[in-house]
């Protein structure tokens, strides 16, 4: 039995780029790593890897049309070049960041558990381009050229209860210099109607590395940061990946792509 369009009902099945093929016709990536949760690594030729988790009028409809706007953006950003973005901009970079997401979280193994992202956040990114609730998005800067997509699901506890209050997915998304970070948050049924704060990263300067793009903060950023995150070392892509290993993983990194 077909499963259905993630973003609607009718059947998935068209093939939709992971990373846009304007990102690729942009930068040659070369083959690609993919960890998945508990099995072997799988080395991948083609860096343009596809997922059947959309119909192909959502393809080649809204999603489409949300490419369109951020290839300039977004383009400029991968190729390093500055850029400043007004409130607009801003939506519009977050919305794709947690198109993708969805995207990526789609693409999980069932041993790793459930989707995160519920039909009714998908539909509702589909129809108004609505960003979840208890959602943040920051972008960033490498130094080299990457590409690399990380999903991690965590549970937090509350200070005052034994029981884990949250479910967090955490999504590291980085094409080209661009450099991107999501969190979605979920409070447990059982604490829905308490109010509970975000859940913060752990201690550092990410200030000088990170620019919150949503909820917007300015009216207007200017990318890049103050710094760039590295190949590895002290202030590596690695620091960003750990910055919210502060909870209880759900499972392993669920999902990894990065070059070979």
């Amino acid at each position: 039995m077909a499963e259905s369009c993630l973003f609607c009902d009718n059947n998935s099945g068209s093939r939709e780029h992971l990373w846009p093929k304007w990102i690729h016709e942009r930068v040659d990536f070369g083959p690609l790593k993919m960890d998945r949760y508990k099995s072997e690594q799988i080395i991948i030729p083609n860096p343009q890897l596809t997922v059947k988790s959309v119909c192909g009028i959502c393809n080649n409809g809204w999603m489409s049309n949300l490419e369109g706007i951020n290839v300039p953006i977004i383009g400029s950003m991968l190729n390093d070049l500055s850029i400043t973005l007004d409130r607009g901009q801003q939506n519009a970079v977050a919305a794709w960041a947690v198109k993708t997401a969805m995207m990526l979280d789609s693409t999980r193994p069932k041993e790793a558990g459930d989707r995160f992202y519920l039909k009714p956040d998908c539909v509702k990114m589909r129809e108004s381009l609505t960003i979840p609730l208890r959602t943040r998005v920051w972008i960033g800067r490498i130094e080299s050229k990457h590409l690399l997509s990380l999903g991690t699901d965590y549970r937090y506890m509350g200070a005052d209860s034994p029981e884990p209050r949250m479910l967090a997915t955490i999504t590291t998304l980085v094409t080209g210099h661009f450099v991107t970070q999501i969190i979605t948050e979920r409070p447990y049924p059982k604490f829905a109607d308490l109010e509970t704060p975000d859940s913060q990263p752990k201690g550092g300067n990410w200030g000088d590395y990170l620019i919150q793009i949503w909820p917007i903060q300015h009216e207007w950023i200017t990318w890049p940061p103050k710094d760039s995150f590295t190949n590895g070392g002290p202030n590596g892509i690695a620091y960003l990946m750990d910055r919210w290993r502060i909870g209880t993983p759900v499972a392993p990194d669920t999902f990894a792509i990065k070059p070979s």
